[in-house]
């Protein structure tokens, strides 16, 4: 992709942030489920199948009839995209479509004390970017400020998260309308990030300019945490209440590498190391969600909000210090994660056109955990606001469920450090993250009584 001008100066403003990790700002971006998925998983106070695993363990104990295996495949086009980032009229960004399966769950044993016994497994987090541009300009095309008359440039930054949880769930009933479950989740963590940018220019004086600025690492950890839920059932009504404990550190290892090189007439800076076998830990918040469940004849009503704490600054990976070539110094580089708290909500109405026919509309937010205090490099969209919403159905043929659906996802948020560099060039411009997602949902359950 060809900039204009502007862009030079935007390029590495944009994608040359000073952190050298990049951080996920979401927890309600994956549904599990085909029904949990068609309500946008506003389902805590109204889990009726085995994606209680996750959404309400204490559900399980009271549900009528949980299926032998539950798989759900969403067919997903994601578009991220940085609107004027490089100028007016010329974006920076990334698409990326696939298959995105998000949940395989299934019983081991409903009699066990007198409670269920279930498994699951899913991708609770996942996202990549892969974002290239380039810059050839020389003369008139250069803005005056930068005091260059010919430039070259590349930049490149992709990279890719996913946080995978299996886990093992038991449900009690206590009594007739209360059921009480906990489910234990191992999670593995991995992350993966690259940065590259090369400026060749040279200056209004004739004297040349190189700038290369090139880092990027791995890691994975391994945590614990738990789900705790209590359900509640009686007539037309539901409700759920859970609690999700913060994450234990198990194991974790990583490595970056950084080179870095800048020549000018009167300046020369050095600086490069690779580091191998560092710690890596990846932590995850207390949460407290709250839900219910209203039939009113053939119509039902759900309604959940769940609240994240906070988490404050921490090393994910610890560098060591190393001297830096030119000019000599020590060096240290650390990985630092942080989060704010969010509250996140979603409302779904399921509507019952025939006994084997059943209708669902849903909408949910799913709020960042970034704020203008928290100055992360994102793999995914950086500072915005997500919302979703979903239209669907299932159908039962024999004592299969099948569902399918389709779900669209939208959100934007100024950048204002983009802004401030252009606004110069071209007044009244304004950058800004524009985010959009489409999925198609195919669902099925087997075993449904």
């Amino acid at each position: 992709m060809k900039l204009y001008p502007a862009a030079l100066a935007t390029l590495f403003v944009a994608l040359a942030p000073a952190e050298s990790s990049a951080q996920d700002s979401h927890y309600w971006t994956q549904q599990y489920g085909p029904r949990a998925s068609l309500l946008s998983g506003a389902v805590i106070g109204s889990v009726a199948d085995i994606s209680g695993t996750f959404y309400n363990p204490g559900s399980l104990g009271l549900a009528e009839s949980l299926p032998f295996a539950l798989s759900t495949d969403v067919y997903e086009y994601e578009n991220i995209r940085l609107e004027d980032g490089a100028g007016r009229g010329v974006d920076l960004g990334t698409t990326r479509s696939g298959v995105r399966p998000s949940l395989l769950a299934g019983t081991i044993t409903s009699n066990l004390g007198g409670g269920v016994l279930a498994y699951s497994a899913l991708t609770r987090m996942r996202a990549a970017s892969d974002v290239n541009a380039q810059i050839i300009a020389s003369g008139a095309e250069v803005p005056p400020e930068l005091d260059l008359q010919d430039v070259v440039g590349v930049a490149r930054i992709d990279g890719e998260f996913s946080d995978f949880w299996a886990g093992l769930s038991y449900s009690h009933r206590v009594g007739n309308h209360f059921g009480l479950g906990l489910t234990g989740y191992l999670a593995h963590r991995t992350q993966r990030r690259r940065r590259e940018g090369v400026t060749e220019a040279i200056d209004t004086g004739g004297q040349p300019f190189v700038d290369i600025d090139m880092s990027g690492g791995n890691y994975s950890a391994l945590r614990t945490l738990a789900k705790i839920g209590g359900y509640f059932s009686s007539g037309p009504v539901s409700a759920g209440l859970t609690f999700t404990t913060p994450s234990l550190h198990i194991a974790g290892s990583g490595e970056f590498g950084i080179n870095e090189a800048r020549f000018l007439s009167d300046t020369t800076v050095l600086l490069a190391t690779v580091q191998t076998d560092l710690s890596a830990k990846y932590k995850s918040p207390l949460s407290v969600g709250l839900g219910f469940g209203w039939q009113i004849g053939k119509a039902r009503l759900n309604a959940s909000g769940e609240w994240f704490d906070k988490i404050d600054p921490y090393v994910v990976m610890q560098g060591e210090e190393f001297e830096q070539q030119e000019p000599a110094q020590t060096q240290v580089f650390d990985v630092v994660q942080s989060m704010d708290e969010v509250l996140n909500w979603g409302v779904g109405l399921e509507y019952a056109f025939k006994e084997s026919v059943v209708g669902y509309a849903s909408f949910a937010t799913d709020l960042t955990g970034i704020t203008d205090e928290i100055e992360r490099a994102d793999l995914s969209i950086g500072r915005v606001d997500l919302y979703s919403a979903f239209l669907g159905a299932d159908f039962m043929v024999k004592s299969a469920r099948l569902t399918l659906g389709a779900g669209y996802g939208w959100g934007s948020a100024p950048a204002p450090e983009i802004t401030d560099v252009l606004e110069g060039n071209e007044e009244g411009l304004e950058a800004k993250y524009v985010y959009s997602r489409f999925r198609v949902l195919f669902g099925f359950e087997l075993g449904v009584n």
